[in-house]
């Protein structure tokens, strides 16, 4: 199946259970004949259980990352990879002298600045200012998001969208206030209090990412700051935003869409602390990516925010359609501090990837101190910033700690070969067969006449008979068929 795509893979990645087939016992009767469950021929007989394409002993996992760093330069947040380049751009506010209280400010900021960086490696970084952004009425300017739009028209290719309160004398506050109103208590965000207390998200457009233009009119009424995220959702056909959501005092992750940016839904929660955490748990940013040229792989690595201590880690969501999402088994795959590191909470930025030398990416800042430690200069200027790694297409890993054995579902040929992505001990093996939709094996590609398979490669060649011609013609359907005992299961690729 491949999870929702518009086309048929060639790469497969075990980030989710999209691809198992869940299967079912089947019972038989004493000559191996299959029983049905309804009407089964007569007399009774004592019917045994076979399992069928029941999966067993498998479980997945989330990976750790490696951190990488500090980075002497920095890194600025949510790069994006464009065309073999690393591109990122963001807003630098600038408030009138002494009034600067970041996010927490109250008078209207002198100027809003485009700040474009590049570069060819992800490390060695060259900074631009892209010119003044005209806005009134406004303050708190935080959020801020930037994508590249692969289905606005020529002069909206690139957007932005940014969070910021409106000063209390703005004269849209009224009109707003009464908009929000009337939107169901559902949808709403405790912390506005009030036609003098109220937060928008605001969007802007670009041709060519260096000349922006403000959109005049407000895209929603919520309190989105610190972190949020849009992109075009291609099987959707829609303009995918998420952002906060602050319910009980607890910090959410929502969830809104649109169908030409202008207009959007309601926001939904989409992911807020479950009763298994710790009562002062919240869920801070949402740090969503998909994986480098997979779509359908939608990720998130939100950062959980520990109020008892004022520290966070950051695990692993994923989704087959940005809707429902699970919480990846295994914990934390980030955590501020370790050897060389000083910090104590920090956060996992957007935007997985590539990063050279078959790694996959994500940037992320932390700093030394409790996250509401007051913020004297020292303090902000204290942290550290670096890149979260991991190896190609191992973000997660179906693990089989002894013997294991699953089915995919039914999905297309798309190449001659199959390779296999995999860390199997050497003690261990791991072998392929195909079989058709019904689960019928193929004869010749079994997965007892497939060659066992064992070590670390994320390109092992699967062979039977000394073949590694799958001899399945492209368009057709196959199951794949894994049996492996002592291993990591990856991904699998086409080729």
């Amino acid at each position: 199946m491949g999870g929702f795509t518009l086309k048929p893979p060639k790469q497969f990645l075990f980030t989710d259970l999209r691809h198992i087939e869940t299967g079912d016992l089947e019972w038989l009767a004493p000559d191996g004949q299959k029983l049905p469950v309804a009407g089964p021929p007569e007399p009774a007989v004592e019917a045994r259980a076979a399992l069928g394409m029941t999966p067993y002993g498998i479980r997945l996992v989330a990976q750790r990352c490696q951190k990488e760093g500090p980075l002497e330069q920095g890194s600025p947040d949510n790069v994006i990879y464009d065309q073999g380049a690393y591109r990122a751009w963001y807003l630098r506010v600038r408030y009138p002298e002494g009034k600067d209280l970041g996010s927490y400010s109250v008078v209207a900021p002198d100027a809003l600045i485009i700040v474009y960086a590049e570069s060819n490696d992800g490390y060695a970084w060259d900074y631009r200012e892209m010119g003044h952004v005209e806005i009134a009425g406004m303050t708190g300017i935080d959020g801020g998001t930037f994508f590249i739009d692969p289905k606005g028209p020529a002069n909206e290719r690139y957007k932005c969208v940014f969070n910021a309160r409106l000063l209390e004398d703005d004269p849209l506050c009224p009109e707003l206030w009464k908009r929000y109103l009337e939107m169901h208590p559902a949808h709403r965000d405790d912390r506005l209090g009030g036609p003098h207390d109220i937060d928008c998200l605001w969007g802007m457009v670009s041709p060519d990412g260096l000349h922006w233009e403000m959109i005049k009119e407000t895209l929603l009424i919520n309190k989105g700051d610190t972190d949020n995220t849009v992109y075009y959702d291609d099987f959707l056909d829609k303009y995918v935003l998420y952002t906060r959501l602050y319910w009980l005092r607890r910090r959410m992750v929502a969830r809104a869409e649109s169908d030409d940016f202008r207009h959007w839904s309601p926001i939904q929660p989409v992911i807020w602390p479950n009763l298994f955490e710790p009562v002062t748990n919240d869920i801070y940013t949402n740090a969503r990516t998909c994986y480098a040229g997979l779509p359908e792989h939608h990720l998130m690595f939100p950062m959980f925010y520990k109020r008892y201590t004022q520290t966070s880690e950051c695990r692993m969501f994923s989704s087959i359609d940005g809707l429902c999402w699970n919480e990846v088994p295994g914990g934390a795959v980030y955590t501020p501090g370790g050897t060389g590191w000083n910090g104590v909470f920090g956060s996992l930025r957007k935007n997985l990837i590539p990063l050279g030398n078959d790694r996959v990416a994500l940037g992320f800042g932390e700093g030394p101190h409790p996250h509401k430690y007051p913020r004297w200069q020292h303090v902000l200027r204290g942290g550290q910033s670096g890149y979260a790694v991991w190896p190609k297409g191992r973000l997660c890993a179906l693990t089989a700690d002894r013997e294991g054995a699953f089915y995919t579902f039914p999905i297309d040929v798309t190449g001659r070969e199959l390779r296999i992505n995999a860390d199997i001990h050497r003690a261990g093996e791991l072998r392929v067969g195909l079989a058709d939709p019904a689960g019928k094996p193929i004869e010749g590609r079994t997965v007892d006449e497939c060659h066992p398979m064992f070590g670390d490669s994320s390109a092992h060649v699967v062979a039977w008979h000394g073949d590694a011609n799958t001899r399945q013609e492209p368009g057709a359907k196959v199951r794949v068929h894994f049996k492996l005992r002592a291993a990591k299961l990856f991904g699998f690729e086409w080729v």
